[in-house]
């Protein structure tokens, strides 16, 4: 069997994306949502249940007595946080499983996702984009989920991809092209339908490192998260020698009309976000 081969049959070897979340998230997209809905497909998990619970009582929120309904937690917490700590929870446990290839420093690829997801956030506040923000987090944090995948195959041919991308001639997805066979971008959208997800979630997460690639109606999307994840790796969350191949960056702020003025204000704007974030999910 191929190294390609190996790789599709990793890709249907994936675990399914968690379902009450997948729900989760389909409630939490609708204008003006049901809140004993979202409570009803939340309550089924345990786990889920106790970790909002343990938040809305935690330090972060300071709330004057303790909380022990989930559709009081569910009020409390809102839309935004409950989004982030479904999504962040789902996330955590795919990027971090340790081996010898990408995810050798699992916490770092994991750390870089939640980054990404979070610069997309602030951007997509920023410029008021006619975006769905579920959709803009969920793309943004699940761009390198074919890293997970690939990682087992990168182990012993890694050497190989950096010295490549270090050399300058190659971005860093076309040395994994030239050395396995495919990208990590191509096998996230692969492993994105196997999840069902929507077609413009799959398209930002397969074109995230060429948004020029993209079906016209994905676009927007796809450009928000190659940016989001650009400038992640600027503000130090990047995920090693990848970093080094961020391309047309200058284009894509442009394309999505991001003024040189406003990037200061916008990576603040981050790191206040990210510090709430990482609070929030410990």
């Amino acid at each position: 069997m191929s190294m390609i081969e190996q790789i599709l049959e990793a890709v249907n070897d994936m675990p399914p994306f968690p379902q009450v979340v997948n729900k989760a998230m389909q409630v939490l997209a609708e204008p003006g949502y049901n809140v004993s809905d979202l409570v009803d497909i939340i309550k089924v998990d345990q786990a889920i249940t106790a970790n909002l619970l343990k938040l809305c009582n935690s330090a972060y929120f300071g709330l004057p007595r303790k909380v022990s309904s989930l559709k009081e937690a569910v009020v409390y917490l809102g839309s935004t946080q409950i989004r982030q700590l479904l999504l962040s929870g789902a996330a955590f446990k795919l990027y971090g499983k340790q081996n010898d290839g990408y995810t050798f420093f699992a916490d770092e690829l994991w750390r870089h996702a939640l980054a990404t997801a979070i610069m997309a956030q602030v951007l997509h506040r920023h410029l008021k984009l006619k975006l769905d923000v579920n959709t803009v987090f969920t793309a943004a944090l699940l761009h390198d989920i074919g890293k997970v995948v690939l990682s087992t195959f990168v182990s012993e041919k890694f050497v190989a991809i950096e010295r490549i991308v270090e050399a300058g001639e190659k971005s860093f997805q076309e040395a994994e092209k030239e050395i396995l066979g495919c990208d990590h971008a191509e096998i996230g959208g692969r492993v994105a339908e196997k999840w069902e997800f929507p077609a413009d979630i799959v398209a930002a997460i397969r074109y995230h490192h060429d948004p020029t690639g993209v079906p016209r109606p994905y676009r927007l999307l796809t450009e928000l998260v190659a940016l989001s994840n650009n400038l992640a790796v600027i503000v130090g969350y990047g995920t090693g020698v990848d970093g080094l191949a961020c391309r047309a960056q200058g284009q894509l702020l442009k394309s999505l009309r991001v003024e040189n003025k406003d990037l200061e204000k916008l990576i603040v704007l981050f790191h206040e976000d990210m510090e709430k974030t990482f609070d929030m999910i410990n």
